[in-house]
C-alpha cells in the first residue's frame, strides 16, 4: 500500500502550489503506454535466475530460491503450494524473504490471493527488519538485498492491486503479517558474523516492528479521509486495477 499512498500524499500536498505555478497553456504530458484491463489470473513475471513464471496459465513455474521448497513451489498443483505454505509456516526461522515472496507469487497463481497477499507482506516486512538490523550494504549482504528487492518489485503491483480491492481487508492482512513477523523473528538477524547497523540488535528489531505498525496506522488514518480514499480510487481507476484484480 505504501507504493500507492506515497505519491498520492505528495500530490495532494503539492496541489495548491502546482495550481499556482501551472502555465495557462501547459503542453499535454507524453502519452503513457495503455494498460490492459484484462483480469490478472497469473503473475507472468520473472526474476532471473531465481524465478520463472511459465508462459501459460496453468503451467508450472521454475523456482530456485531454496532447495527445501523449490520443487513444491514450482508445481502447478494447488495442494503442493499449500504443502509448501504449511511447511514454511511450521519452521520459518531461517526462511529467506525471497522464499516467502516466491510463495506469495505461487499462491496468487493458484487463486489463493488473500494468502498470497499475507505472505507478500510477511516477506516484505521480514526484509524491512533485515534492513533495520543488518548492514545490507556490506559485501556479505548486498547481493541478497538486491535479490529480495527484485522480487518485491516484480510482485508489488499485483499484490497491492488485489489487496486494495478492499481497504479494510488490506489493513487486516498487513496487520496480521506484521504480527507474524514480530512473533517469528528471522534467525539470521542474530548471526554475529553478519555486520549490524546497531549495537543492540534486539532493540533495532523491536524498533523496526514498531515502525511497521506505525506506518500501517498512518496509512489507515490517511485512508479514513474521503479525499485521500478518492485519490487512491482515482489512481487505481487510471490503471484499471479494479478490472484487473477485483474479480
Amino acid at each position: 500500500m505504501r507504493s500507492l499512498l506515497v505519491p498520492i500524499l505528495s500530490a495532494l500536498l503539492a496541489a495548491p502550489l502546482l495550481a499556482a505555478e501551472q502555465p495557462a497553456s501547459a503542453p499535454a504530458s507524453d502519452a503513457q503506454p495503455a494498460i490492459s484491463a484484462r483480469p490478472v489470473h497469473k503473475l507472468y513475471v520473472d526474476v532471473p535466475p531465481y524465478y520463472f513464471s511459465g508462459d501459460k496459465l496453468n503451467s508450472p513455474a521454475k523456482v530456485n530460491v531454496d532447495p527445501d521448497w523449490d520443487k513444491l513451489l514450482s508445481s502447478a498443483n494447488r495442494n503442493d503450494i499449500r504443502r509448501a505454505e504449511e511447511g514454511i509456516g511450521a519452521n520459518p526461522g531461517l526462511v529467506k524473504p525471497q522464499t516467502l515472496l516466491a510463495l506469495a507469487m505461487r499462491l496468487y497463481d493458484v487463486d489463493l490471493r488473500d494468502d498470497a497477499v499475507f505472505w507478500y507482506y510477511v516477506g516484505r516486512s521480514r526484509f524491512l527488519t533485515m534492513q533495520a538490523v543488518l548492514d545490507m550494504r556490506s559485501l556479505q549482504l548486498v547481493r541478497s538485498a538486491a535479490i529480495v528487492q527484485s522480487f518485491i518489485n516484480a510482485t508489488e503491483p499485483a499484490m497491492d492491486g488485489y489487496a486494495m480491492c478492499s481497504v479494510a481487508r488490506q489493513e487486516e492482512i498487513e496487520r496480521r503479517a506484521i504480527d507474524w513477523v514480530a512473533a517469528h523473528p528471522y534467525k539470521l538477524l542474530g548471526y554475529t558474523e553478519l555486520p549490524a547497523v546497531a549495537d543492540d540488535r534486539n532493540a533495532a528489531l523491536a524498533a523496526a516492528i514498531q515502525a511497521l505498525r506505525d506506518d500501517l496506522q498512518r496509512e489507515t488514518t490517511a485512508l479514513a479521509d474521503p479525499k485521500m480514499l478518492a485519490a487512491l480510487q482515482e489512481r487505481r481507476a487510471a490503471t484499471h486495477d479494479h478490472e484487473r484484480f477485483c474479480w
